[in-house]
């Protein structure tokens, strides 16, 4: 990426980056972890024009979350924490993806964007 002057990279998050979740002390400080090696690797690469942001994932149905999805309760209480009223769909990450791959975000670097349905705004 460095000898082309462009390039992507695109970490991962989670709302538990910024709040706190029961049981997810561990999980919690890791992510946490990554949102700020995220701004370190854009504060040292940036230059040599490769951007680096996150994306913080909400509620959305993955192998993690299985057992909260299987439970219709708790599925519909995670929906109903958001500003949209619903848990996320695979589909809704497809373009805050894109947005970062692209030339779009070219002036874009060590951010995070929650994709989250406004979990955090509330």
């Amino acid at each position: 990426m460095k000898e082309k002057g462009w390039g992507r990279i695109i970490n991962l998050v989670s709302l538990q980056s910024r709040r706190a979740f029961p049981g997810g002390l561990s999980y919690g400080v890791s992510k946490g972890g990554v949102e700020q090696m995220t701004r370190a690797m854009a504060e040292a690469w940036s230059i040599d024009g490769i951007t680096i942001n996150a994306l913080a994932p909400g509620f959305f149905p993955t192998e993690l979350t299985s057992a909260v999805f299987s439970d219709e309760t708790r599925a519909q209480r995670n929906a109903e924490q958001t500003c949209m009223g619903r848990n996320g769909e695979l589909a809704d990450m497809a373009g805050p993806l894109l947005f970062f791959c692209s030339n779009a975000s070219a002036y874009v670097t060590g951010q995070t964007l929650f994709v989250d349905g406004g979990f955090t705004a509330k």
